[in-house]
């Protein structure tokens, strides 16, 4: 006997609805390539605007970083949410999802994500320097430190429970 799709039942005990899809499969995240190649792509697109803004004109700069805050926002968030992806990840065949599940990514974690972005520039001289003086001194965990992201890696796990994904392994 086979039920109608108005009449299936979801697995926790819930009607669902008849556009109820099953489970995603979860894809492998892209290479370290693509994701390189991408980042430098989403990196020229936004700091261009601000460049051609900014340059050979005096007491712009703060004009500039608020264009580039903004670029960057509407591609790494907006564009994310309603694309899948930025400019750079759409020229490169990546989309972002959700690690758990495959599905499109929600505003806030995009929100969060590029937040940390942000933070992990300007981070990155202190954890070469970190890791330089630890090497001098014989190395291991720093005290109070995540060991899996010691190195200052921002992407070893899946940050805000999203993961860049190439676009043939979705359809796949």
């Amino acid at each position: 006997m086979s039920t109608s799709p108005q009449q299936r039942q979801h697995p926790l005990g819930q009607q669902q609805s008849p556009y109820w899809h099953a489970p995603r499969r979860v894809p492998r995240p892209a290479g370290e390539g693509r994701r390189l190649l991408t980042v430098t792509l989403d990196i020229a697109a936004a700091v261009s605007g601000p460049y051609l803004l900014a340059r050979g004109e005096e007491g712009r700069p703060l004009t500039a970083l608020a264009l580039l805050l903004g670029i960057s926002f509407v591609n790494q968030v907006l564009l994310t949410v309603l694309c899948g992806a930025s400019v750079g990840k759409l020229i490169t065949g990546i989309r972002v999802v959700r690690a758990a599940d495959g599905g499109h990514p929600g505003f806030w974690r995009t929100v969060y994500r590029w937040l940390c972005g942000l933070c992990w520039l300007p981070l990155q001289p202190y954890y070469w320097l970190r890791a330089f003086f630890r090497g001098l001194g014989g190395g291991g965990a720093a005290r109070g430190t995540v060991a899996d992201n010691d190195d200052g890696e921002l992407y070893h796990a899946d940050l805000a429970g999203l993961r860049y994904a190439r676009r043939r392994d979705l359809t796949a």
